[in-house]
């Protein structure tokens, strides 16, 4: 069943246009991707369908009368000050529990809750509506592994249709089945996910290429022809008259002339309507990157490392691991788990509660969250300059070029900038530095996809020792080579990439999980006898936790078929 038709929809702001004859339409159960760069008008358009923005033009055309739709937008909907109980009090128990809040947190003022609760609270919110139509625009942001795998399962299972805005990619790999694109206020189709959508787009470049270079072939042989044909029409112009020549003949050389000329003029009009504009070139990091290839073979040595803030609930104790040169570490786990903590303790920020900690004494390039190295009285180029020791201009050009910082944009103030482009210029500085020991504390927070893909090509390029923490599985996925997982008060090394950590987990999962199963299954069975014939006082408690279990039993198998 069709839930909605958008038909040619128009909207401008301050005689900006924003969408330009935007059309798609969406079918009950379809999970679709919006992407586009930061400012192409996602937003926008999320709005306009919830109806909070009116369109200039176009039309939407909606499945039936009455079709519900529920909006979850970027801002943070929530009092800081209020209890999130007051407006989330009457959402069933088990959705609340479904989307892990529980009666601790409803207690508690949102000021005090983390931004993935906050979120999950929102999410909550939105799913307690049970719309046919959800917009989410970006709802995994605060999101760690765990509650994107949880958001993940339940837009697989929903059945409406969902329209939804993500700069993480493996969350729309794993989620949406279509990709709209939003570029210069047009819109544009993909099937599949986002790596379908990927080599989608790359295929159009690599096409606009050939084609771009067979226009200029043939232009250049046109352009020959047209030469050719003007240097005979000239000649005929300008020979001098034979005074023996007939009045027949006069005419039949004049005639030439024109019809040189004639088609000096159809081959030029063949060449304008021919014209084929430039594809926009795609920078690539062709950078003699630097850094990390002449220190010691070990770099970080941990034995029995331990830290706690409180002297009471340890973030991890009795680690031990290593980093060598030329490793790309990533550290994963959920949100508060210590992975900011470890980074402090790898750059000196703080100290051990216990255990030894050696870091060899080599250059440390290193991100935080709060960007506060960089300075807002420089210009881009400046701050970019500062970290390198040699200037070398053209270097510098070339590597902001390759992170989206293009022409005039290099002299604009730092102060100015958006959170995506400080985090942009801020992996610039640290690669011009050159550093033996690359620390990133997720380098791509507040990055549209673009810029995602350019700060990944660019670490992809650094020849050194990296650590890094990132919730962007792709980003992980493509650069770590080594993991240190923080879950639960420890912390575990694992020698191999991301996807061979996760499939060593399920391996290890699937005999838990069968038993986990054998045991709902018990359970259901006697909750089943006794809602038979149960007493009064007990009714709706059994019934309550018949479906809990339920839920729980479905969701198990489903993730281990």
């Amino acid at each position: 069943m069709m839930t909605l038709q958008v038909r040619d929809l128009r909207k401008e702001f301050a005689d900006r246009t924003i969408l330009d004859g935007v059309s798609f339409d969406l079918a009950r159960g379809e999970r679709v991707g919006l992407v586009g760069l930061n400012g192409s008008g996602k937003s926008t358009l999320m709005r306009i369908l919830a109806g909070e923005l009116t369109p200039d033009g176009g039309a939407l055309h909606w499945g039936r009368p009455g079709i519900t739709r529920a909006y979850l937008s970027q801002a943070d909907p929530w009092d800081p000050d209020r209890p999130l109980g007051d407006p989330l009090g009457h959402l069933p128990a088990d959705l609340l529990g479904r989307c892990g809040i529980d009666r601790a947190m409803l207690r508690r003022p949102a000021r005090a809750l983390s931004g993935g609760q906050r979120t999950r609270a929102a999410l909550a919110q939105v799913l307690a509506r049970s719309p046919e139509l959800l917009l989410l625009d970006e709802p995994t942001n605060h999101l760690d592994a765990e509650g994107m795998d949880w958001l993940r399962d339940v837009l697989c299972r929903y059945r409406g249709a969902v329209l939804l805005v993500s700069h993480d990619r493996w969350f729309l790999d794993q989620v949406v089945t279509r990709i709209l694109e939003l570029e210069g206020g047009r819109l544009k189709e993909y099937p599949g996910n986002y790596t379908a959508y990927a080599r989608q787009k790359q295929a159009e470049r690599e096409r606009a290429d050939a084609e771009y270079r067979e226009y200029l072939q043939m232009k250049r042989q046109l352009e020959a022809a047209i030469r050719r044909e003007r240097e005979w029409a000239n000649r005929a112009h300008t020979a001098k008259p034979d005074p023996t020549a007939s009045v027949f003949q006069k005419g039949i050389d004049r005639n030439m002339a024109r019809n040189h000329m004639r088609t000096v003029k159809a081959r030029e009009k063949r060449l304008e309507r021919m014209k084929v504009e430039k594809p926009r070139e795609q920078e690539r990091i062709s950078l003699a990157l630097r850094g990390g290839t002449d220190v010691a073979r070990n770099l970080v040595l941990a034995e029995g490392l331990g830290f706690t803030y409180d002297g009471r609930r340890w973030l991890f104790r009795g680690a031990s691991f290593y980093v060598q040169r030329g490793d790309r570490v990533a550290v994963i786990g959920p949100n508060g788990s210590g992975k900011t903590t470890l980074v402090r303790l790898l750059t000196g920020g703080l100290a051990p509660t216990e255990g030894r900690l050696h870091v060899a004494p080599v250059r440390v390039g290193y991100l935080d969250q709060q960007l506060a190295d960089l300075d807002p009285r420089n210009t881009v180029l400046q701050e970019a300059s500062g970290g390198n020791s040699a200037p070398d201009q053209a270097r510098v050009r070339t590597l902001l070029g390759c992170l989206l910082f293009r022409g005039e944009e290099v002299h604009k103030p730092v102060s100015v900038l958006s959170g995506g482009e400080k985090v942009r210029l801020a992996v610039a500085k640290l690669l011009l530095a050159d550093p033996d020991l690359l620390v990133l504390d997720e380098p791509t927070n507040g990055l549209d996809l673009a810029s995602r893909e350019r700060v990944e090509e660019a670490l992809a390029d650094y020849p050194g020792t990296m650590i890094l923490v990132s919730h962007d599985r792709y980003l992980v996925q493509r650069l770590a080579s080594r993991i240190l997982h923080i879950e639960g008060g420890r912390l575990e090394a694992f020698a191999g990439t991301y996807e061979e950590f996760v499939q060593r987990g399920e391996a290890r999962e699937r005999p838990e999980a069968a038993a986990e199963i054998l045991l709902l299954e018990a359970r259901l069975a006697q909750l089943s006898a006794a809602l038979a014939a149960p007493k009064e006082e007990e009714a709706e408690a059994l019934q309550q936790e018949f479906i809990r279990v339920s839920r729980s039993l479905r969701a198990l198998k489903e993730k281990t078929t």
